[in-house]
C-alpha cells in the first residue's frame, strides 16, 4: 500500500508510534529532522501510553464501583422487602394511617424502584424500628441497626461510584487529548519524510511506514507542498552541485 494512514485503534497506533520513535532516533539526525526531535516525539509517545494506562485503570475502578453499588442496592431492596412483610404483621394487610409512621407512606406499600426513594424509605423504617424495637425481627435482620448499616453501605457505594465515574470521564478526556497530539505529530513526521527522502527509500520501512508509490497523487502532494506554515522550521536539504558553465563553454 502506498498510503500511510494512521491506525484507528489505540494499540496499533502505539505500535506504529514506537516504530516512528525508533526511526527518528536512528535516522532523524542524518536526515536533518530538527522540527520534531526524537526526544520530543518520545515524550509525546510516553504521554499517551501513560494516559491510556490511567484511563484503563479508571475504567476498571468504575466497573468495580458499579458492581459494589449493584450488590449494595440488591441488599437494600431485599431488606426493605423483609421489612415490608414485618410491617404487614405489625399494622395489618389493610391500609391505614398507622402505616405512615412505619415509613411506607404509599397505599401500595411497595418498595420503590428509584434508588433515592429506597434510601429514604429505609431511613424511615429504621427510625420506626429504633422507636419501636419490639417490632423488629432480629433473626431476619429486620432491626434498626441492620437497616442503618445496609442503607449506609448503599450511600457509600453510590458515592464511590459517582467518584469513579467522574474520574473515568476525566481520564478519558486526558487520554483523548494525548492521542490527538500524538496523531498530529505522527502526521507531521510523515510529511517531513515525504519532503526529505524519495518514495523508494528503504528508510520508510525503518519508520514502520509504507513506501509511497512514485508518481502517485499522494507522493506528488507531499513533495510539492510548501511546509513553511506547517512545520516549525525549514528542513535542511543538501545543496545541489551546479555544473561549471565556464569550463563547459571553454571546452
Amino acid at each position: 500500500m502506498s498510503q500511510n494512514t494512521l491506525p484507528s485503534g489505540i494499540n496499533d497506533l502505539l505500535l506504529l508510534a514506537e516504530r516512528i520513535a525508533q526511526g527518528l532516533e536512528t535516522y532523524g539526525p542524518w536526515l536533518g529532522i530538527t522540527q520534531i526531535p526524537a526526544g520530543e516525539f518520545g515524550r509525546i509517545f510516553d504521554e499517551l501510553g501513560k494516559a491510556e494506562t490511567a484511563w484503563s485503570a479508571a475504567m476498571s475502578a468504575k466497573r468495580y464501583s458499579q458492581t459494589r453499588m449493584a450488590a449494595a442496592d440488591e441488599a437494600l431492596d431485599a431488606w426493605l422487602e423483609k421489612a415490608r412483610l414485618v410491617m404487614l404483621l405489625a399494622r395489618g394487610a389493610k391500609w391505614s394511617q398507622r402505616w405512615i409512621e412505619t415509613g411506607f407512606t404509599h397505599r401500595g406499600r411497595n418498595v420503590p424502584k428509584d434508588i433515592e426513594r429506597r434510601i429514604t424509605l429505609a431511613r424511615r423504617v429504621v427510625i420506626f424500628l429504633a422507636l419501636h424495637p419490639t417490632f423488629g425481627v432480629p433473626f431476619a435482620d429486620v432491626t434498626a441497626a441492620c437497616g442503618r448499616s445496609i442503607y449506609e453501605r448503599m450511600i457509600q457505594a453510590r458515592a464511590a461510584r459517582d467518584v469513579a465515574v467522574t474520574d473515568c470521564m476525566s481520564k478519558k478526556r486526558q487520554r483523548d487529548a494525548a492521542e490527538s497530539v500524538l496523531r498530529r505529530t505522527m502526521r507531521q513526521v510523515i510529511l517531513i519524510l515525504g519532503a526529505s527522502i524519495m518514495p523508494a527509500d528503504p528508510r520508510w520501512l525503518a519508520f514502520g511506514l509504507n513506501q509511497p508509490v512514485p508518481g502517485s497523487r499522494r507522493t506528488r502532494h507531499v513533495h510539492g507542498r510548501n511546509f513553511a506554515g506547517a512545520l516549525a522550521e525549514p528542513i535542511p536539504l543538501p545543496a545541489q552541485t551546479q555544473p561549471d558553465c565556464q569550463h563547459t563553454a571553454a571546452a
